[in-house]
């Protein structure tokens, strides 16, 4: 009985010991990459967005995060026709990420810039925002701030969707306040008032409507495909002067301030713009319903922490401060 009663305890401890030795083996060859999968999926809330920046197909993605919660022993997302959602874990997840992926980019961009000034090439500074901003508000200044800093080479990158900084590899992006924006430094930098306009000529056809209920009886021009820009409010003429979840049915649409600005000096319409954007006041458009405002958009400048310190980084953004702070606050 003895010796059966050891042979047990014996078999016990070996059945713990190789339970321990998978656990250690599971940690040992634990697929970094499929973190690096989980990141990008949970930074753009989808399968599908996550692959065109990782350039690999959907069910390759969707296989190996599902390998990956495999080994975790806990799911990270909820599957959602319109994209993903995180889980507690996966949030947690995301958390512990985020951090590693701020601190190695750091490192890499640190490294990349002593390399550079050592070998006294050109810095790159790349910086996003979105078309409008960038054609009509910040290229003038920027690029007469590139006229003075010849060792600097500067990338203008516009982007119309949600950004992560980190995720899209850009140094420094102008956009509203992003209150789940982690390891960031966001500064006040202008604001964007929208107004309504319309032409000399369109106005002497139909009249000059006298308050927001009048615009039930003009053409109003809006953007196509609202849901592609997420920073702003584009159907906000479409629901003025109508009551509930009630909208204008627009006259004409395009998917650029461009096109809607031109439709309106064309005598189609009334549209809704940024008084601040050269486009506008080079319209020759007539504000419309002087009164009647959008809420105002605050415009930030957001770069990561790791930058805190950079001298390149922090002058080019008083610079900006000094010219669009002044001039559109």
């Amino acid at each position: 009985m003895a010796i059966e009663k050891k042979e047990k305890i014996i078999e016990e401890r070996k059945e713990d010991f190789v339970e321990d030795l998978n656990k250690s083996a599971r940690f040992r060859y634990f697929d970094w990459e499929k973190v690096k999968i989980f990141y990008y999926v949970a930074k753009s809330g989808s399968f599908t967005k996550a692959s065109l920046i990782l350039r690999l197909s959907q069910p390759s993605l969707s296989r190996q995060i599902a390998q990956l919660e495999s080994h975790l022993g806990c799911p990270l997302f909820i599957r959602r026709k319109m994209g993903v959602e995180l889980t507690r874990k996966g949030d947690e997840l995301l958390e512990i990420v985020s951090n590693i992926f701020v601190e190695l980019t750091g490192f890499a961009r640190y490294m990349h810039a002593a390399t550079a000034k050592d070998k006294k090439e050109r810095r790159k500074i790349r910086i996003s925002s979105t078309e409008a901003i960038n054609a009509y508000i910040l290229r003038k200044p920027l690029l007469e701030y590139a006229k003075h800093r010849p060792d600097l080479a500067f990338e203008l990158i516009s982007n119309d969707h949600l950004i992560d900084i980190v995720l899209n590899d850009v140094d420094i992006a102008i956009r509203p306040y992003d209150p789940k924006a982690r390891r960031v430094q966001q500064e006040p930098l202008f604001t964007l008032k929208k107004k309504l306009y319309a032409s000399i000529n369109y106005l002497e056809k139909y009249g000059e409507p006298q308050t927001v209920e009048d615009l039930q009886h003009h053409r109003l021009l809006a953007y196509a495909h609202p849901e592609e820009y997420p920073y702003t409010d584009v159907e906000w003429i479409l629901k003025l002067g109508i009551s509930g979840d009630k909208m204008h049915l627009p006259f004409f649409t395009a998917n650029s301030i461009e096109s809607l600005i031109e439709a309106a000096k064309s005598d189609l319409g009334i549209v809704a713009a940024y008084e601040e954007m050269i486009v506008v006041k080079d319209s020759c458009l007539r504000n419309v319903l002087p009164s009647v405002t959008a809420q105002k958009i605050g415009e930030h400048i957001i770069y990561p922490d790791y930058f805190k310190e950079d001298k390149e980084i922090l002058a080019f953004k008083r610079y900006l401060q000094q010219i669009l702070s002044n001039e559109k606050s």
